[in-house]
């Protein structure tokens, strides 16, 4: 971070005090300075370091910076004070002493400066830390409004928003002082140490060394290698590795240790970040905002802890083509990230705001930081932690995260409560780190992470009545079919997982409810007929529960199977908007797929109501649908079984010399146009044996049953008849299955499949052309002719 300030810091004054022309930039994590009149015809880069060094040991005029608002230095200073030796360097009220002391011009606007805070002291009356202490915020305001120094206004807007009370985490949590660190002693010291202004006021004992100070400058500037340091003074926040304390050198510990150049110019650097006044969309109340500066988010890639929340994120922008000082003043000062509608509050915000766009043109990447208190000194010091680099790229998809916004806001309000479940905190930790790791990177795969960490906290929430209630925490529902395509990578976990999520019963008739819940009502307590928005009470319907994935299945299948024969279902209710392609269910049934990823994924899509059409996105309604480069066989158990588990009836169409096999579809009423009825097909009647004699295992007397059931209802089941007319059913019961592929294959009859995928399953299973197909197809002819 300190770099990052000086590079800041060195353009501001450059640009201020030289030529307001220079611009800089970033190119290879290397800060660039250009200017016509600092390096005026010099040729050669040394030339050029050398101008800038001249102009900081020769030219340069320092910021006043000053925080009488903290501490008691500004109540001992003796204003009258004359010019004196010192014998070692000037601290705290001493400090502000040598300033006033100096004579040099270059140092006029701080002696301005320091007036200027006298002069708000005794207007506001106050000269002790107790009344500074009840009068701290009227006194920044006032000291603000009645300055005639405007480069100490500068300062007192990049540390405080006296309007709102707040300060920048950027420069501690005093507004200019960290714990018992006072970033303007610290400043003040550092250039008495540094600059010849000061040499009359030394004693022979603290001469200063030229040599010393320039190299200890050219380091600061240039990189070069030098040992110029200062002990016990510390960098603070800035440069947390030369704070001192435990583990800090080889030994046990070692005192702070820095380089003042390194100081003096990232303090400078600040003054480039003002804050504002701002409204937060839809409250009244004002809030102090400081550019690029938001609550910290606790993902799982940055290694904060829970308790770390409560800290400050930086967002440290770099720009990659040449900008003068005033132009990076207004993205600083005036550049906002916006997360859709609303300015950023946290870092994964502004994280969605760049994978959006939605921060100022030119920016190639951010640096991170978090400021946080306790690493290191203490509680009472703030440190400042990389948390890498950010580049900025268009995300695609980034914007359908404005459709759980509301819902998250409260989950995040009521997660962060300090009462509530430690669980419920990881879930939202677990959001955080989905959302940021797809704006980072992006592609379906971290997509889906966001919806398997959506559906995560759903599922905590299914299983805490008393604190969804307590907070007033609703199911999560609605979203747009735009998540589908967005998270779709092509795998079969994902079909088989959206294929499900998407069961719901079709009603009996168009424009009918329908007469029990989607599966979500199977998983948990929610109010189906209001489109899952409300919680319900607990009922048998919901049968999910820590089972394996094949077993939960099997009991969704069969409690849906009762559930529609009691209500009175003309269907199964088994139906979905979208299908799993037999090669998904074959691998499946081979136990080649991942069963929690699976588990995760439908917990997560069936948040998506796939009635519902993103407003910009009105043509998606089609995944991906890449082949597996070597298909697994389908079980013929399964085809047989599966035929006995469709939502529709069958339909056969005649395709030259054979027959076809779909589902049935919604057509034209004839006696009236503008209503749709289901075709006639062949209806195969449920057997409710089947279920309870897979789940025991029995798959081949569940096969000879469902053969059965398919001759009665007009198929040809294989192997058919001898030659004395008696039927070889019980050649299915021949192939031996062990339990837990005869689980695998219950639940894989829950699973949908496609109008094309039916006419594969008969023909695995059926031979020839029946009775029944015949007439039906013949009799479907006649209607068309």
């Amino acid at each position: 971070m300190m770099a990052y300030l000086k590079a800041l810091g060195i353009l501001r004054l450059v640009s201020e005090q030289k030529d307001p022309d220079a611009r800089g930039w970033w190119k290879n994590d290397v800060f660039w300075l250009r200017s016509e009149v600092l390096f005026g015809d010099t040729e050669t880069d040394d030339a050029k370091r050398d101008a800038l060094v001249k102009f900081f040991l020769e030219e340069y005029k320092p910021t006043p910076i000053a925080v009488p608002w903290s501490g008691g230095d500004f109540f001992a200073v003796d204003w009258q004070a004359t010019p004196t030796e010192f014998k070692k360097t000037p601290t705290s009220s001493k400090a502000i002493e040598a300033i006033l002391a100096t004579q040099s011009d270059r140092f006029e606007p701080y002696r301005r400066g320091l007036r200027a805070c006298k002069g708000a002291l005794d207007k506001c009356a106050i000269d002790t830390k107790e009344k500074m202490g009840k009068q701290k915020w009227a006194f920044i305001r006032e000291l603000r409004s009645c300055c005639d120094e405007p480069r100490l206004i500068e300062w007192i807007d990049a540390a405080a928003v006296g309007t709102v009370e707040k300060f920048a985490a950027l420069v501690g949590s005093g507004g200019g002082s960290d714990g018992n660190t006072h970033f303007s002693d610290n400043f003040m010291q550092n250039l008495w140490d540094v600059l010849p202004d000061f040499d009359a006021q030394r004693d022979t004992r603290v001469s200063r060394d030229d040599t010393a100070c320039r190299a200890g400058l050219r380091t600061s500037l240039l990189r070069e290698l030098t040992t110029f340091r200062i002990e016990k003074r510390t960098s603070s926040l800035f440069d947390s590795g030369a704070v001192g304390g435990p583990n800090a050198t080889q030994g046990m510990e070692r005192e702070s240790l820095s380089n003042p150049w390194d100081v003096i110019l990232a303090l400078e650097g600040t003054i480039s970040f003002a804050g504002a006044a701002t409204k937060r969309l839809g409250v009244n109340a004002d809030e102090g905002a400081f550019p690029f500066q938001v609550s910290a988010s606790v993902t799982l890639e940055d290694g904060l802890a829970d308790k770390e929340r409560a800290g400050t994120e930086v967002w440290l922008p770099h720009w990659t083509r040449p900008a003068r000082s005033d132009e990076v003043l207004a993205l600083l000062r005036e550049g906002r990230a916006h997360c859709g509608p609303r300015p950023a509050r946290t870092g994964v915000d502004i994280a969605r705001a760049i994978a959006s766009l939605g921060v100022d043109r030119g920016i190639g990447a951010f640096s991170r930081y978090a400021i946080l208190k306790g690493r290191v000194g203490g509680e009472n010091y703030n440190t400042a932690v990389s948390l890498g680099r950010f580049h900025v790229a268009e995300r695609a998809g980034v914007d359908l995260l404005r459709e759980v916004d509301p819902w998250l806001d409260r989950f995040r309000r009521a997660a962060g409560d300090k009462n509530a479940p430690p669980r419920f905190g990881s879930a939202l930790r677990r959001i955080d780190s989905a959302i940021f790791d797809f704006c980072k990177y992006g592609g379906a795969a971290f997509f889906q992470t966001i919806i398997v960490a959506l559906g995560a906290a759903e599922r905590e929430l299914a299983n805490a009545e008393r604190f969804r209630e307590a907070k007033g925490l609703r199911p999560l529902a609605g979203l747009s079919r735009a998540w589908i395509e967005t998270a779709d990578d092509g795998s079969c976990e994902y079909k088989i997982a959206l294929t499900l999520a998407g069961v719901r019963p079709e009603p009996d008739r168009p424009r009918e409810q329908p007469k029990i819940g989607p599966l979500r009502a199977n998983l948990e307590p929610v109010d189906w007929q209001k489109r899952c928005r409300a919680w319900a009470e607990k009922d048998r319907s919901v049968v999910w529960n820590a089972a394996a994935l094949a077993a939960n299945l099997a009991n969704v299948l069969q409690r849906r199977m009762m559930d529609g024969a009691r209500a009175g279902c003309e269907r199964l209710p088994l139906a979905s908007r979208h299908a799993a392609p037999l090669d998904a269910i074959a691998a499946f049934l081979a136990g080649d797929l991942d069963d929690q990823r699976i588990e995760e994924l439908i917990w997560g899509l069936m948040l998506i109501d796939t009635r519902r059409r993103h407003p910009s996105r009105a043509g998606m309604n089609r995944i991906r649908d890449r082949q597996r480069a070597d298909p697994n066989p389908l079980p013929r158990e399964y085809a047989l079984l599966k035929l006995l588990f469709l939502p529709r009836p069958l339909v056969p169409e005649r395709s030259g010399e054979s027959l076809k096999w779909r589902l049935a579809q919604f057509r034209p009423d004839p006696a009236n146009p503008q209503r749709k009825r289901l075709e006639s097909g062949l209806v195969i009647r449920p057997e409710p044996r089947i279920l309870p004699l897979l789940r025991a295992g029995r798959v081949g007397e569940a096969c000879r049953i469902a053969a059965q059931r398919l001759r009665v209802s007009g198929l040809a089941p294989m192997p058919g008849p001898l030659p004395t007319g008696v039927m070889r059913d019980d050649n299915w019961s021949e192939g031996a299955m062990d339990s837990r592929r005869a689980q695998r294959l219950a639940a894989a009859l829950l699973i949908p499949v496609s109008s094309k995928s039916v006419n594969c399953l008969v023909d695995l299973v059926c031979r020839g052309e029946s009775a029944a197909a015949e007439a039906l197809a013949l009799a479907a002819e006649g209607k068309t002719e």
